[in-house]
């Protein structure tokens, strides 16, 4: 036999549970587990030969084994994505119904989620739809929607957040509404965090 034909390790656990299932039958190999036709064609010399009998033998196990280990291996990872997509899904609708107006930020400032609080806050910037302003938000820069005054000290937190990477509290003002133009929002606390992976800035407004 030659190194090329030996299937490299995966691990230890893997490896256990193919075995496992080749004893017990209950392996069941995916159809895009298949041996390609070197392997058959080695697996077919060896075993021809009273010599090399044994060592095919071997080999095919070996292969039957590794192609269970690529199956449970597949198997995990789809069960781990499913997991992954119902919790995300979860995190977005939560984000999506937080009475407070939430803001995702790019390392930039720009806007690239808002939850409908948001949009309902920022609807004099985004479209007169409301149902539609959280969504017209996005690609926005985040100092937009704030009072010409404030945007230093915005962009003062966000620059600090990044760079200690600690949450920051700022009171700023919105800019004024659309309808009311004689008048501005209340001033606001705005709560910024940076993501844990260091990638994403979140802002609540309270």
């Amino acid at each position: 036999m030659t190194d090329k034909l030996t299937p490299p390790p995966i691990s230890n656990e893997l490896r256990q549970r193919a075995e496992q299932q080749l004893r017990t039958g209950t392996a069941q190999l995916n159809n895009a587990s298949t041996a390609s036709s070197d392997a058959l064609g080695a697996l077919y010399r060896l075993s021809s030969t009273a010599n090399t009998a044994s060592d095919g033998l071997k080999l095919l196990h070996e292969l039957q084994t590794y192609q269970v280990e690529l199956d449970v291996q597949l198997e995990q990872l789809q069960h781990d994505e499913r997991e992954h997509s119902q919790e995300l899904s979860c995190y977005r609708q939560f984000f999506a119904i937080c009475p407070l107006a939430c803001l995702m930020l790019s390392l930039n400032g720009t806007i690239i989620a808002a939850n409908d609080a948001a949009g309902r806050l920022f609807s004099h910037a985004a479209t007169n739809v409301a149902e539609h302003a959280s969504e017209s938000l996005c690609g926005r820069p985040v100092f937009s929607l704030f009072c010409p005054s404030c945007q230093p000290m915005l962009s003062a937190a966000l620059a600090k957040v990044q760079r200690n990477q600690q949450s920051a509290t700022l009171i700023a003002t919105p800019v004024s509404r659309a309808a009311e133009p004689r008048s501005t929002a209340d001033s606001m606390q705005l709560s910024i965090t940076l993501s844990p992976d260091h990638n994403t800035i979140l802002i609540m407004l309270t």
